[in-house]
């Protein structure tokens, strides 16, 4: 598969990052993407992962997938990323609501 398009990559990260658990998550992506694109890919599924985790129907689930997420990423502190955009999203919803 070669890649032609940010959409292409867009859609393809976007969908992984659906599997929501870290490991699967990045095992999709291997799969759906030549490997001189893993490194783009997986930096890019960063800001569709908390969207995605909070899609989840339950508390536990969003737990479980933030806690699949390794301490040791590149960039470090990634977790804490998806977790604080798990939140503000959250918030945002939140507010739509009331």
């Amino acid at each position: 598969m070669e890649i032609r398009s940010f959409s292409q990559l867009h859609k393809i990260c976007e969908s992984a990052a659906k599997k929501t658990h870290y490991p699967s998550v990045i095992e999709e992506l291997h799969k759906k993407l030549p490997r001189e694109w893993w490194d783009c890919g997986e930096a890019t599924l960063w800001y569709f992962l908390p969207r995605a985790i909070l899609d989840l129907p339950t508390k536990l689930e969003r737990q479980e997938a933030i806690a699949s997420i390794p301490k040791d990423t590149d960039p470090p502190n990634m977790k804490g990323f998806v977790e604080s955009g798990v939140i503000a999203l959250w918030r945002q919803e939140k507010k739509r609501v009331a």
